[in-house]
């Protein structure tokens, strides 16, 4: 009899009572390898837990026996941190209950295996009433929210228009006003990156999480697991790559630190291991991304976050400050569905979830996108140049020089958080404070493009970092601690004539000169050196077509394009 590798197994008693959480367990598609988590209610308490929830029930006890089960708590937080994240969680008007609850989370040790095995043990646990829900996870990696689509002709221009204003976020704003992403520290939770590719390899801001390194099965280039890798790299050079390299330049190239946190390692897959690390190692302020995706309804892809365990381990953080920036992922399923409505039950995590839209002006919804009133705003999840893969271009064969299109809610997210970094960044220079979630959610909603297409399914708005900065602008809450780079007024410049034929000049309304550099839409640097307002630059042997000049005024930058004829 063929196995049916994929069971998910909603009771009819968790819709019926609202609020229960049991019954929203799943085994991942193709996976063969399962580990079980339970959480125990709060009525079990915390202190020496196992041995007083097994004492008060003896049924419970016997079920452990017989079953040879055994409990670990292995999510990694000592109670030093876990104290810092309940005071940080009560200074946000949080209880500190979500934080409480960590403590009462274990992994279970049972010589089952088998998938239908695993799941029978599920249901068993789940009737007792000293526990609260039974988490199943993977042992096998989970396929990222990427959607890898072949473009023949890639538009390289289009691409980029991300960085400017409307249809994309305008990071050339928070440039032009000296912000890039500095004070602000980023984790990226997947299964890592090819540090060795040239958008990365000089950028020490950016590395792996220490004493971690990927699994041999993502670094073997004959791996079929090996593009795993490329989807973090595209995610991490869209973020941190250096301005002045060529092809790319980084949104947030000066934040402080940008790690990933690696659900595959050398020792084995565990989501749930990399996102309580990158927990671990985050405080208030700090900027998460889940560039991950699990199965809901028929398999379909959805937020991380369905699974119990991981909306739990989102909500600590975020009640305690931390921001997460999370893929609704590629299923193009409604969470506003009847099939949702026990996820909906638990209530809102905490956690900025991200869909995928056009990456024009009408910013609607891409067919592939899950959607609905959980999703809290939208990305590109098309068109987005990013490092890895090779699809749009391979330079002299070479591993290291790989580009392409990126997509799905795998770009989107790291579009949004570019925005999230760069405002956070400007708030932080502005008051001297991190915005938390919250805030940061609502401004980004707030303040952003509204979404078009049809309304029905809600992607939200796409982020608008002008909009963002100046309502922070106008509505301080505290003194500034950086006068300087508030008293930094807009690099503005005028290149004129354009259309051009023979000559350009960049006009500075300040009278001062300025360091420029004339790109290829394909990122190829034609000419760089210092001008002068009005003083020719000789363009008269480059071919016909588009061109970007990047203009530098110590921390002030702007980005403009020009014609030749």
């Amino acid at each position: 009899m063929k196995r049916k590798i994929f069971i998910l197994l909603i009771f009819c008693f968790a819709i019926s009572f609202g609020q229960s959480r049991k019954g929203q367990f799943q085994l991942q598609q193709n996976s063969r390898s399962h580990s079980l988590y339970v959480s125990f209610s709060k009525a079990a308490g915390s202190h020496d837990l196992i041995p007083y929830v097994l004492d008060k029930n003896p049924s419970l006890k016997e079920f452990v026996k017989k079953n040879d089960l055994s409990f670990v708590n292995d999510l990694g937080f000592d109670d030093r941190k876990l104290n810092e994240m309940i005071e940080a969680s009560k200074k946000n008007k949080q209880t500190g209950e979500s934080i409480e609850k960590l403590k009462r989370i274990y992994k279970i040790e049972t010589p089952t295996k088998e998938n239908e095995d695993i799941i029978k043990l599920a249901q068993g646990l789940e009737k007792f009433t000293e526990v609260e829900y039974v988490s199943i996870q993977s042992n096998e990696p989970i396929t990222p929210p990427f959607i890898n689509t072949f473009v023949a002709t890639p538009n390289l221009e289009a691409s980029q228009t991300y960085l400017l204003a409307d249809p994309g976020i305008n990071v050339n704003y928070a440039w032009s006003r000296g912000i890039t992403g500095q004070n602000v520290r980023v984790r990226d939770v997947e299964y890592g990156f090819h540090k060795s590719h040239e958008m990365l390899v000089s950028r020490s801001a950016i590395q792996f999480e220490s004493g971690v390194s990927p699994n041999s099965s993502l670094t073997n280039p004959n791996s079929s697991y090996y593009n795993f890798l490329d989807h973090g790299t595209a995610v991490m050079s869209i973020l941190g790559s250096a301005k002045d390299n060529i092809g790319l330049s980084g949104t947030a190239y000066n934040a402080t630190e940008m790690k990933g946190f690696l659900e595959w390692t050398t020792s084995s897959y565990n989501r749930v291991a990399a996102v309580s690390r990158s927990i671990n190692a985050s405080h208030a302020g700090d900027i998460i991304l889940y560039e991950m995706q699990t199965g809901g309804q028929n398999s379909n892809y959805v937020l991380a976050e369905y699974d119990n365990l991981i909306w739990d381990l989102t909500k600590a953080a975020t009640d305690s400050g931390i921001i997460i920036i999370a893929a609704a992922g590629n299923g193009n399923e409604n969470l506003d569905a009847s099939f949702y409505s026990a996820y909906r039950a638990r209530g809102n995590s905490g956690a900025i979830v991200v869909g995928a839209g056009s990456n024009t002006t009408q910013h609607s919804k891409l067919s592939f996108s899950t959607y609905g009133s959980r999703v809290d705003v939208q990305g590109w999840g098309q068109n987005v140049l990013a490092a890895g893969y090779g699809d749009w271009a391979k330079y002299d064969n070479d591993n290291n020089r790989t580009y392409n299109l990126f997509n799905g809610t795998s770009s989107a997210t790291p579009i949004v958080a570019s925005a999230a970094i760069l405002i956070q960044s400007f708030n932080f220079q502005q008051t001297g404070q991190y915005l938390t979630s919250a805030k940061m959610r609502t401004l980004l909603i707030n303040t952003g493009i509204p979404q078009g297409g049809d309304l029905s399914t809600k992607i939200g708005p796409l982020p608008n970092i002008k909009a963002a900065i100046q309502y922070l602008e106008n509505n301080k809450t505290a003194p500034s601690i950086s006068d300087k780079a508030l008293s930094l007024a807009p690099l503005k410049i005028e290149v004129y004539p354009n259309p051009a034929s023979n000559y350009i000049s960049v006009r500075n309304s300040e009278n001062k000169d300025i360091n420029f550099e004339i790109f290829t839409m394909t990122g190829q640097l034609i000419l760089k050196g210092i001008t002068s307002t009005d003083k020719k630059l000789d363009v008269s042997n480059l071919p016909k077509g588009n061109y970007l000049i990047n203009a530098t005024d110590g921390e002030r930058r702007v980005v403009e394009k020009f014609i030749k004829q």
